[in-house]
């Protein structure tokens, strides 16, 4: 039901560069639960994330956390719940460490960064071979998306909305980081969104998908 939901959107829409990308949207995120996002390239799924992380505006309709706006919440306690993690890893040169505890210097979190925590993760993701002070700018592109999200995972979000989060990884690289992703949203009974292009493997962990094709702007209704 809409009032036990983490996330919820209504009549939500979403443009770049003037034009109109997807509308109509109607979704919600229960505890618990991974919804696979699906639809055409440049079907506006990279710009949904954004516009639900609040980093841009939609065009439309409306987003509640447990039946609070972002208004009501408050844009930075919005951005703290909603964690996105975008396909390009955001990574800057300094030690992988650094990398994870940076956005706690920003108070993105009231916790401490636990480097425990950040190595259990790290060797979860297959990275046991990376060192929390290796040179970040170093790493692969599938190394570096891997550091993406177990920053994001130190956060512990309420809702994670994930780019394409096994793009540059191997298949037993995404097995490793869908079971990790899996354990942690039903551990905390959090919630992530997760846009993909692969159904087979986004059947395989997350919960329902959702298919953007009937909203695209112009399509037939």
């Amino acid at each position: 039901m809409a009032d036990q939901a983490l996330l919820s959107v209504r009549d939500f829409a979403v443009q770049a560069d003037g034009r109109e990308l997807l509308t109509g949207l109607d979704l919600t995120l229960a505890p618990g639960e991974i919804v696979a996002l699906r639809g055409p390239s440049g079907s506006g799924k990279t710009t949904l994330l954004r516009s639900l992380a609040w980093l841009q505006n939609p065009s439309g309709g409306t987003a509640r956390m447990r039946d609070l706006t972002a208004e009501e919440i408050g844009w930075t306690d919005w951005r703290r719940q909603v964690c996105l993690v975008p396909q390009l890893p955001a990574v800057f040169p300094g030690t992988v460490s650094a990398n994870l505890s940076r956005p706690f210097a920003f108070r993105a979190t009231t916790a401490a960064f636990c480097a425990e925590r950040a190595r259990n993760l790290l060797d979860d993701l297959l990275l046991t071979d990376v060192d929390l002070d290796a040179n970040c700018s170093r790493l692969s592109v599938g190394q570096q998306q891997r550091i993406g999200v177990v920053r994001a995972l130190l956060l512990e979000p309420t809702v994670m909305l994930l780019d394409e989060p096994t793009s540059a990884l191997d298949p037993i690289a995404a097995a490793a980081m869908e079971d990790v992703l899996r354990a942690d949203v039903d551990r905390r009974s959090a919630a992530a969104l997760v846009v993909s292009h692969d159904p087979t493997r986004s059947d395989r962990w997350c919960d329902r998908s959702v298919d953007l094709t009937p909203l695209l702007a112009g399509a037939a209704r």
